[in-house]
């Protein structure tokens, strides 16, 4: 059978909102009119200053059993294209589900957000807290703006091969209003790695077009034109393709990293480097392993690398990563994920901070560890 949770009242959890500020501007006037230190009682009672009223309040015991039904989260909605049901009536390959599950869980196992999640009818998370079960009876609730607009933000997270990604927010780009995402014309240019490369070169942003190739070793890498991490990516000899779908770069010898970013309408946040840990075997590239969350050396240069890149692709929003690689001193732009990542879900662990935090703004200072995560 298939079940479907009923969306959050908007008036209801407005309602509820104002009476939770209230309360607290209430507290925060009585302690200050009996003399007591603000940030000592309110550190003390578990109300953060840090973080607005209506989450600062379920912080408290109290209150934290019953957030929910009190609606004082922030009811969000989540998408993850393969555990679903991106691919209903289709077989799930494993190293998909992997990383797919890894990211999902980094949204459904927070305590400061009321989380719902599609889930493909066949997935074990069909029985978790949150699960809106889709199967090809009622899959078109992908698309009901109506239900997804009944959340406070709704984020899908879909893969670009053969422009999945592209195309599923082309559909509900018009209709759903609680999104913060990278436009349509930009996720076109960011998913099509032909197009991509040809924008960075007409703009001069470093990459592999802009390498200089070592006389001695002469190497190129070949990859799908449309794909999707290091799908199908191999070093070759030459740098002729005969394939329409597929791309051809100079390779560079250098470290790979990727940086995390949450871009709003007037700045933007990085939330972690991560080093990209890659093997190769039968002249193929892999993603092995991510270090999330360290500093490197160059890190001062990224700022102006940032600054750079978001000039010439000015509409990109929301979750963002940045793959590069780093040579002698040098960063050479390899693509752009207009989408949250892998790297992304380590977040907390690493800082001890929901991804979704960056959303509300509600950012922290810790410097926190490095995590790393096995892909293969």
């Amino acid at each position: 059978m298939i079940s479907m949770l009923s969306p959050t009242p908007s008036s209801k959890s407005r309602s509820a909102r104002y009476i939770v500020e209230g309360l607290y501007v209430i507290i925060k006037v009585l302690i200050k009119a009996i003399g007591f230190d603000e940030y000592f009682v309110t550190k003390s009672i578990g109300l953060y200053k840090d973080l607005s009223p209506c989450i600062a309040f379920t912080t408290l015991p109290f209150f934290k059993s019953i957030a929910g039904i009190m609606f004082m989260m922030k009811k969000i909605l989540i998408f993850e294209y393969i555990t679903g049901g991106g691919l209903i009536e289709k077989k799930v390959e494993n190293s998909l589900l992997f990383e797919a599950q890894i990211i999902l869980n980094s949204f459904i196992n927070t305590s400061n957000y009321d989380v719902d999640f599609f889930c493909d009818y066949r997935h074990s998370f069909k029985n978790r807290k949150g699960a809106i079960m889709v199967s090809k009876y009622n899959s078109e609730i992908l698309y009901n703006s109506d239900f997804i607009n009944s959340y406070d933000y709704y984020l899908p997270i879909c893969p670009e091969n053969n422009m999945i990604y592209y195309n599923y927010v082309k559909k509900i780009f018009n209709t759903v209003n609680n999104i913060n995402l990278s436009c349509t014309k930009t996720l076109l240019t960011t998913s099509d790695k032909l197009t991509f490369k040809k924008i960075c070169n007409s703009k001069n942003l470093p990459n592999p077009d802009s390498f200089d190739l070592n006389k001695d070793i002469q190497l190129y890498v070949e990859k799908d034109r449309t794909g999707c991490g290091c799908t199908d990516t191999k070093i070759v000899k030459n740098n002729k393709t005969y394939s329409k779908d597929k791309i051809i770069e100079k390779y560079i010898p250098g470290q790979s990293y990727s940086i995390s970013l949450h871009i709003s309408k007037k700045s933007y946040c990085i939330m972690s480097i991560n080093k990209q840990i890659m093997q190769k075997e039968n002249n193929y590239i892999k993603l092995k392993a991510l270090l999330v969350n360290i500093y490197p050396s160059f890190r001062d240069h990224l700022y102006n690398f940032i600054d750079n890149i978001l000039e010439v692709f000015p509409n990109l929003k929301g979750f963002v990563g940045i793959d590069f690689i780093e040579y002698k001193g040098g960063l050479f732009l390899i693509e752009i994920n207009s989408r949250y990542t892998t790297s992304m879900s380590l977040i907390e662990k690493c800082k001890g901070k929901n991804s979704l935090d960056y959303i509300y703004n509600r950012e922290n200072n810790l410097a926190g560890k490095s995590c790393r995560v096995e892909l293969i």
